[in-house]
């Protein structure tokens, strides 16, 4: 009940008052629940955590990509094309669309605070203000449509954790092409359906972008500096060497960094080179100059970094075996599955795992329902696999809180998107869509193959 109170505690404080302060004393308030060993030790788990330690690092790289130009060169590139000259909504869809693709492969928090940065640039360059529904819009956009492809198919990750148990739990594993296929099919309605309907319930007004005079941008946004190809090579052999080590598992390399350096220390590896290295403009300086990036918002966002460093570590201890609340679970809903069709648990598996990322750990609860619903499963009759692809996606839309994800955590504490209503306005869009289409497309496939 200590740790709840701190969770919702932080969560009302981010959403009506600011982030820092409330972080601050979210630290205090969890070194004296009890739950961790001392104050020294709640400090150390959230302060300490490796994955602040990465994003850290990673907002050096990604600040200094915007910084040197990175961002108004692919404004330039990109609206000035035939196709998307005067379509901005088009253009807004493939945006999405493409890197929910992208993120099948790709490391979801360099792209996360990557494309924030690219976003804001394209509202900054377009002439929207600070306080547009354009921002919040896109950046609600960006944060659905990530977390819709790093989960396609669950072969790295704690989705393949989370596979992996429900494999154990019910003997039929998890066919990837046939999850591909229902999650291709969700993916891409549910970004078109956010950029159709988002645009009216945010009252976009894409004129600006529609009419907007690329060369405004001015002659430097005509090529990428030296500085900046720099800096995106080594970001992109990091980025790549992360994808390897989650994709080939027992591998000299994937060995070296998953278990010596790890990927947090291969980010600022990452940040070092690139310290280090010479910009390639003559300069005599770095590709990274450090006073270039120190102080300015897009180099290092503090309130994200602390509210990744409070959410993430109370939503895990309120799934561990300490607080009892994953046996209560199970208590709760065993029932409601009794004696329930296999559509039924289907639908109620979706919703329920849905509402769960969102107010904890998705591993944790996702691992929770596994033994909850699968007994009924199995005593139906009917393949099983079809309600493991919906439970393992169901668990990735962790977004309305803070709390609910990393991803999450980043989205709610950027600095250009203050409003928490507008913010949890393009979060609700985004978990109503995925519910209502996971919902058709699992069950018309689960009936189709039965």
């Amino acid at each position: 009940m200590k740790l709840l109170g701190v969770f919702l505690g932080a969560v009302y404080a981010y959403s009506t008052c600011e982030i820092i302060w409330p972080s601050l004393m979210a630290i205090i308030a969890f070194g004296l629940t009890g739950y961790p060993e001392s104050m020294a030790a709640g400090i150390t788990s959230m302060m300490g955590s490796s994955l602040v330690f990465q994003i850290i690092t990673q907002y050096f790289t990604i600040g200094a990509i915007v910084i040197y130009g990175v961002g108004r060169w692919f404004v330039r590139k990109t609206l000035s094309r035939k196709v998307f000259i005067g379509r901005p909504l088009f253009y807004t869809w493939c945006f999405m669309f493409v890197f929910m693709w992208s993120c099948i492969v790709l490391d979801t928090i360099p792209m996360f605070l990557l494309l924030y940065s690219v976003w804001n640039d394209i509202a900054d360059s377009c002439g929207y203000d600070k306080d547009s529904t354009f921002r919040y819009y896109g950046f609600g956009g960006i944060l659905v449509s990530l977390l819709l492809g790093v989960s396609m198919m669950p072969y790295q990750g704690w989705q393949l954790g989370l596979a992996t148990s429900w494999a154990n739990m019910t003997g039929s594993k998890i066919n990837l092409g046939q999850m591909f296929l229902c999650t291709s099919v969700i993916g891409t309605t549910v970004i078109s359906g956010y950029v159709i309907l988002g645009a009216k319930l945010f009252k976009v007004d894409f004129s600006r972008m529609g009419t907007f005079d690329v060369d405004k941008l001015g002659e430097e946004s005509r090529y990428l500096r030296p500085r900046a190809k720099r800096i995106m090579a080594v970001y992109l052999v990091t980025v790549l060497l992360s994808l390897y080590t989650g994709t080939f598992p027992g591998t000299v390399i994937t060995n070296f960094i998953e278990n010596i350096l790890t990927v947090p220390g291969l980010f600022c590896l990452c940040t070092v080179l690139l310290m280090i290295i010479p910009g390639g403009e003559n300069d005599g300086k770095p590709a990274i100059i450090f006073n270039d990036i120190k102080n300015s918002d897009a180099a290092v966002s503090w309130p994200v970094i602390f509210m990744c460093a409070v959410t993430i570590p109370l939503a895990g201890s309120l799934t561990s075996e300490a607080t009892g609340i994953v046996p209560w679970l199970t208590s709760v809903f065993t029932p409601v599955f009794a004696g329930r069709s296999p559509v039924f648990i289907m639908i109620f598996t979706i919703i329920f795992m849905i509402f769960l990322t969102n107010v904890g750990s998705n591993i944790a609860l996702g691992n929770a329902m596994i033994p909850v619903i699968s007994p009924f499963i199995l005593a139906s009759g009917v393949n099983p696999m079809f309600f493991g692809c919906a439970l393992v996606y169901a668990a990735n839309i962790g977004i309305f809180l803070p709390g609910s994800s990393a991803p999450a955590s980043i989205f709610h504490g950027r600095s250009e998107i203050p409003n928490a209503r507008l913010r949890s306005k393009a979060t609700m869009l985004g978990i109503v869509l995925h519910m209502i289409v996971s919902c058709i497309v699992f069950t018309t496939a689960f009936l189709i193959t039965n």
